[in-house]
């Protein structure tokens, strides 16, 4: 931004983010914690749309928890060659430091560590692989929560109602993507109203490319795909007078 402010350039900008994902008290527990390990599994949890804060009811946390475990078994960590692989490694060397930093810091403030952990996974000493780990008594505030750590790591964070998980959603800088999963309707367009993210995702809709894709905070600004995409190249242009 300060290099195209010099030219009074227009800008485009996609970036970080910590997007939530509210379950809801009437979800299948089985297929909400299948969602929530692939969303921070995939591509090794290196996506800016990865849902890293997992909100749950605190009615519905001792089972969700435990079908999560359950759920990460089908997610093995491997050789990306091969067919069984469901996590690769991270990209270097950097970035494995700094997710198992992200790691112990949430050890150190208190969270607790239900799955994974530091360390590669066993018989892969070799490559920068890591486990999927998953964190559980996770505060809004913790750096964990707070922080884009950009690794397969996942914070639980528990809600009372519907209006604290909004308002818990929404604490954080970024506002790039937000999921919401259940069976109620009424409820589940309130939550997917009151995310305050550039792309709000119910139930594991597939990907719209029509579909506006952009950040709201620090996030960033623009949007891409469809004709949003398409007008951040635009200048509109105004042509006035009689019979001109």
């Amino acid at each position: 931004m300060e290099n195209a402010a010099s030219g009074i350039k227009k800008v485009s900008l996609e970036l970080g983010g910590k997007s939530p994902l509210v379950i809801l008290d009437d979800a299948d527990i089985k297929g909400a914690a299948k969602t929530a390990v692939a969303n921070v599994a995939m591509n090794t949890g290196q996506v800016c749309t990865a849902a890293t804060r997992t909100l749950v009811p605190k009615s519905i946390h001792d089972e969700f928890v435990e079908a999560v475990k359950e759920v990460i078994a089908a997610f093995p960590v491997g050789d990306p060659l091969d067919k069984k692989t469901a996590v690769g490694p991270l990209v270097d060397d950097n970035q494995w430091d700094t997710v198992q930093s992200y790691i112990k810091k949430g050890m150190d403030e208190g969270a607790t560590l239900v799955a994974g952990g530091t360390g590669k996974p066993d018989g892969l000493e070799k490559g920068y692989f890591t486990k999927i780990t998953v964190f559980t008594d996770v505060k809004n505030d913790m750096t964990i929560a707070q922080e884009e750590i950009f690794g397969p790591v996942m914070s639980i964070i528990t809600y009372d109602d519907i209006d604290e998980a909004i308002k818990v959603a929404n604490d954080t800088i970024y506002g790039l993507a937000g999921y919401v999963y259940g069976n109620d309707k009424e409820t589940l367009q309130k939550v997917a109203k009151g995310i305050r993210a550039g792309q709000v995702q119910v139930n594991n809709p597939r990907t719209d490319f029509s579909a506006p894709f952009g950040g709201f905070k620090q996030s960033g600004i623009g949007r891409e795909w469809g004709d949003y995409g398409i007008e951040e190249f635009l200048e509109p242009k105004a042509i006035l007078g009689y019979n001109a």
